[in-house]
């Protein structure tokens, strides 16, 4: 069932709106050891789902790394990692058929953002850590802590703020 898409405006707005705040996020979550990736993964999921568009996920993560940049020790570095999560992203929202549905598949939306945010991981730790070395590495156990801890607030938080979406009952307009 085909429903209208946000306005212009509200898709805007939302995407900066998100942004700025995964960037507020995103500043606090290595002091917590990404224990505030739930907060990270219910206003992703929030902010693509109003938006509602292949391509937003990635323009929330561009514009989020952008600001991060500015703030990180290794600057504009950290950008790809944020790009990975953005299109993995709306990749798997597109090939699982999210976009343009309503109600959302709650399970397929919290699969999506899980494997965006495990890619991203991985992705930050092989090149950001591993390769480059321009973080310190933790122990490998702190490591496979964090991964558990981000898989698990990451898929819980899309799946409550799916269902959030959804209790909207029809698009913004």
């Amino acid at each position: 069932m085909q429903h209208a898409r946000p306005s212009r405006s509200l898709r805007a707005s939302t995407i900066a709106l998100t942004s700025a705040l995964l960037f507020i996020v995103s500043m606090v979550n290595p002091h917590v050891y990404h224990v505030a990736q739930v907060l990270f993964a219910v206003i992703f999921t929030m902010g693509v789902l109003v938006v509602d568009a292949f391509g937003c996920a990635t323009l929330i993560a561009l514009i989020g790394g952008l600001l991060h940049s500015f703030t990180s020790i290794i600057g504009p570095l950290l950008l790809p990692s944020w790009l990975v999560r953005g299109a993995t992203a709306d990749v798997f929202l597109k090939a699982l058929k999210v976009y343009g549905s309503r109600p959302h598949p709650v399970l397929r939306v919290a699969s999506a953002m899980t494997v965006s945010s495990l890619a991203t991981g991985l992705f930050h730790y092989v090149v950001i850590i591993k390769a480059l070395g321009l973080i310190p590495e933790p122990p490998f156990l702190l490591v496979l802590v964090i991964f558990v801890v981000v898989a698990s607030s990451t898929f819980v938080g899309s799946l409550v703020a799916a269902k959030a979406v959804n209790r909207l009952g029809r698009p913004l307009k």
